[in-house]
């Protein structure tokens, strides 16, 4: 018998797209490198299964401020793990890759590097954030050596993009990597200009950035519109910056000193001219250090006593906090025991501190309400996100919704990161081609109006903005920790005082 022959080739040829829709209802187009798509294509149709999609976060898993980094990765968690229990992103799982930076710079861009599978090519770098130059010299406050003199690109082990990255100073050494390897850098945990809202990164880099929070110097605005509309603080020298000596801390001190300069040019607002940067009181504490904040206490309950004992009137202060729980809570008690524990200050001064979101609202909360209700008097923090235990927006009723198991794991840091989560996974189910952090741009920016999500403000992407909220909510700490609703702010509008 003659031997036949086979009438089938035994190479398998992968269907090339561009879209989900070119695979039919079964597969999804993967691009290349891309988990599940291993044929060399540039992108082909595999199974969902076969093309998950793994996500990074850098941020701070232990020390003195873990409870940021942790929050944040659960509130992000929190928004995957419902979209996978939902239909994931048409089949595909959402996974978040969790690396530990230890809130310290070198270590964070040590994570960058891993997450991102970074590989050096003898090539001029593609950001001008990248290398140290006089353009960019603001990003290296503490004089670092520059990320990289050559090129980097993503290797084949890269996560899809970045989320949530906790924290300025890591931030600004995390950030260049991603925007070198043209990777999506969205939702970061800090309010920073540094980088993620000026032109550091250069015009190729820049567009791989999307923030969701509002700025810190949108933060400091609506802290001093609030001290001079509810508190009559119109006086710098009545006006306090209590804040970390590093990048982070600069971002608040700079958003008080550019938001004083914007009220004082409105006549009807009656401030006092500012004379210079340097005319506004200034203390800075050593980044996670607590002796710091009490010995910064000491020069600050001076300047106040100074401040009270040069006439017979009553005193009111403003203090903006740009600042980590331990430390938060170690100056508020020095400030509450010496100025406001002793005659005549305990009369005639008023003290209101006003912490910025990345405080770690619910921790401090905690530890001052556990010192006793003096130490909670008047202390506030300026959040980003809705009032989860007073709002009613939607997003809030599905937040608390999905902690309804254990309402303890409700935080403001948590929120945050579920919001980004949500705002990000909005963008993925709206995406029609292959996942790529070039492609998702176009992608978010056409999120608009806070819709996707449920904010209940005025909020969204463009291409000309990616800057999705530009609002914050007042809170102050009540005795028990809790917190009430104190005002609302959104740029563009007056501020809404509800005490």
């Amino acid at each position: 018998m003659a031997g036949v022959t086979g009438g089938c080739s035994t190479e398998f040829s992968a269907r090339e797209c561009k879209v989900d829709g070119d695979c039919g209802s079964n597969m999804v187009c993967a691009s290349a490198g891309q988990d599940g798509n291993k044929t060399g294509a540039s992108s082909a149709c595999v199974l969902p299964e076969q093309a998950p999609l793994t996500i990074g976060i850098s941020a701070v898993g232990n020390g003195p401020a873990q409870d940021l980094g942790i929050g944040m990765r659960d509130g992000i968690k929190l928004a995957f793990d419902y979209q996978n229990d939902h239909g994931a992103v048409r089949g595909r799982k959402l996974i978040l890759k969790f690396e530990d930076d230890g809130y310290d710079p070198a270590t964070a861009e040590q994570k960058a590097r891993e997450l991102l599978d970074v590989q050096t090519v003898a090539e001029t770098p593609r950001c001008q954030s990248t290398t140290k130059n006089p353009q960019t010299a603001a990003l290296y406050p503490e004089g670092t050596n520059p990320v990289s003199t050559t090129r980097l690109d993503r290797g084949s082990n890269a996560v899809l993009a970045i989320i949530g990255n906790v924290g300025t100073p890591t931030m600004a050494r995390f950030a260049p990597i991603a925007l070198e390897t043209q990777t999506l850098f969205f939702g970061a945990f800090t309010g920073a200009k540094l980088l993620l809202r000026d032109e550091t990164a250069g015009p190729a880099c820049k567009k791989f950035i999307f923030n969701v929070r509002a700025s810190y110097a949108q933060e400091a605005r609506a802290t001093l519109e609030y001290f001079v509309r509810h508190h009559n603080i119109k006086d710098y020298k009545h006006l306090i910056s209590f804040d970390q000596f590093d990048s982070y801390g600069q971002a608040g001190f700079q958003g008080l000193i550019d938001a004083y300069g914007a009220l004082q040019a409105i006549p009807s607002e009656g401030l006092t001219p500012l004379p210079n940067a340097e005319a506004l009181f200034r203390s800075r504490y050593q980044r996670d250090s607590v002796n710091s904040a009490k010995d910064e206490a000491t020069k600050v309950i001076n300047y106040i006593k100074g401040v009270v004992d040069a006439d017979s009137n009553d005193h009111t202060f403003g203090i903006l906090m740009t600042d980590t729980y331990p430390v938060g809570e170690a100056f508020i008690k020095a400030i509450r025991d010496s100025v406001l524990g002793s005659a005549p200050y305990d009369k005639r001064a008023a003290i209101v501190f006003s912490n910025v979101s990345f405080v770690g609202p619910n921790s401090l909360a905690k530890r001052l309400s556990a010192l006793g209700p003096k130490y909670t008097k008047n202390v506030l923090v300026s959040q980003v996100v809705p009032n989860y235990a007073e709002d009613q927006v939607s997003l809030v009723q599905t937040y608390n919704d999905l902690t309804k198991g254990d309402p303890t794991k409700r935080n403001f840091t948590s929120f945050e990161g579920y919001i980004a989560g949500r705002v990000f996974i909005a963008g993925l189910l709206q995406h029609k081609g292959a996942f790529t952090s070039e492609s998702l741009i176009n992608t978010f920016e056409g999120l608009s109006a806070g819709e996707e999500i449920g904010l209940g403000t005025s909020s969204g992407f463009s291409p000309s903005d990616h800057n999705y909220s530009k609002s914050v909510w007042g809170t102050l700490i009540n005795d028990d920790g809790s917190f009430r609703n104190a005002y609302f702010w959104r740029e563009g509008t007056a501020i809404t005082i509800y005490i």
